[in-house]
């Protein structure tokens, strides 16, 4: 029955999933939002999206992926439908509430949203003790089925260049960035896309790498390679080489924007230096912050630093309106404004700062010198001037 639904977005196309309100695209995310290498951090820059971060990494202590689900995840089947794409991470659904993966099952199907999961040991048929999703309700929308196998480093290579999504996205430099230590083996299914294969660095065949496929009313995406980098294991290591690639950022938000239905903008340079701005105004507004809380604990005045951030925030707000607009022209170059009053921001608060450790360095000084003075003046009295001692000129043996 669940083979009737599919349906090829060449064909109808999928209806666009996106905040009726405020136009972005909301995004549910239950992986590893909170390390360095995630997708997270460029959703969260990402002026279309509006993402609500879950922390759900298989790996991470039970106690952390219990508490946040509880926190943070949806409680009724209504609540999915209040966001426009959902992704797994590597997360294991073994501490999921129950009917969590039947109602993401029915949003997607009957509701029209997306849906991502990427590989891990707690994806696809699971690896190191975490349990399959072949026999839960997600594998009835998945494009793939689930083997309970996986392989270790292989390459990952586009075969599918007239897809609709790989047309988004520039390859420049990715064959300096296709190496990938880890991947769920899967098997693909009737009617998906397949955009990738896969080959072991070992030899072998070849296995699906990304794929995708539109299901009911929504759409999923299964990426076996998963979208985190390892660390420490050179630049083979799980997804490192792929995170650094310069297309990134590109390559997770256009899978975001495809997934709810929305073709990004064809001027695939323009939509990346627009992004690459929004990462630069991010960099300098975390510089200031920090600068500010630092100066903050010295009683600094931080006045000009606040009006200039709120002018560069409000020129900050028309780039983010024309990005979800996009008009990627004038959001790059309100973004452009935006920076410059950010340099002229933090110019401001390393002003404000110098200002601040000059009186504490002064202060620091003056103490050093006082106490420096009053033990030359005790010595001076003590030693050279002898006030509590006097030289006698002779002495007497005192009688027994």
């Amino acid at each position: 029955m669940i083979s009737l639904l599919i349906c090829s977005s060449n064909v109808m196309g999928k209806e666009i999933k996106r905040d009726p309100d405020t136009g972005m695209i909301r995004v549910l995310y239950i992986g590893t939002p909170f390390q360095a290498f995630s997708p997270y951090p460029f959703f969260r820059i990402d002026p279309l999206l509006s993402t609500t971060p879950i922390s759900g990494l298989a790996w991470l202590e039970p106690e952390i992926v219990v508490r946040a689900l509880r926190l943070y995840l949806p409680r009724t089947r209504n609540d999915y439908t209040k966001y426009d794409v959902i992704g797994l991470d590597d997360a294991s659904f073994e501490h999921f509430p129950p009917n969590t993966l039947v109602w993401m099952r029915d949003t997607v199907l009957d509701d029209g949203l997306g849906f991502f999961m990427g590989g891990g040991s707690g994806s696809f048929g699971g690896a190191h003790g975490y349990p399959s999703y072949a026999d839960t309700p997600l594998q009835d929308i998945m494009p793939v089925y689930c083997l309970p196998e996986n392989n270790g480093f292989s390459i990952n290579t586009v075969i599918e260049f007239d897809d609709e999504f790989i047309k988004s996205i520039p390859w420049e430099e990715y064959k300096n960035h296709n190496v990938f230590g880890f991947y769920n083996v899967v098997v693909l299914r009737d009617g998906a896309v397949k955009l990738s294969e896969l080959r072991a660095m070992t030899g072998g065949g070849a296995d699906p790498g990304w794929t995708w496929w539109d299901i009911g009313e929504g759409r999923f995406f299964a990426s076996p390679t998963g979208f985190r980098g390892s660390v420490g294991a050179g630049t083979t290591s799980a997804g490192v080489s792929f995170i650094y690639w310069k297309h990134y950022p590109d390559f997770v938000s256009n899978m975001v924007y495809f997934l709810a239905g929305l073709t990004p903008p064809s001027d695939t340079q323009l939509l990346y230096t627009t992004r690459l701005r929004f990462r630069e105004v991010d960099y300098h507004r975390q510089m200031i912050v920090g600068t500010m809380e630092f100066i903050s604990r010295f009683g600094a005045s931080s006045n000009r630093v606040d009006e200039k951030l709120a002018e560069a925030e409000d020129v900050l707000s028309r780039a983010r309106g024309f990005f979800v607009d996009l008009d990627l022209a004038n959001s790059l170059e309100e973004a452009d404004q935006a920076i410059l009053l950010l340099r002229e921001a933090d110019e401001l608060a390393l002003r404000a700062k110098q200002t601040a450790l000059f009186w504490v360095y002064a202060i620091e000084w003056l103490a050093v010198t006082a106490t420096l003075l009053l033990c030359g003046v005790v010595l001076w009295s003590l030693m050279v001037r002898r006030r509590l001692y006097r030289e006698v000129s002779a002495t007497r043996m005192k009688p027994m």
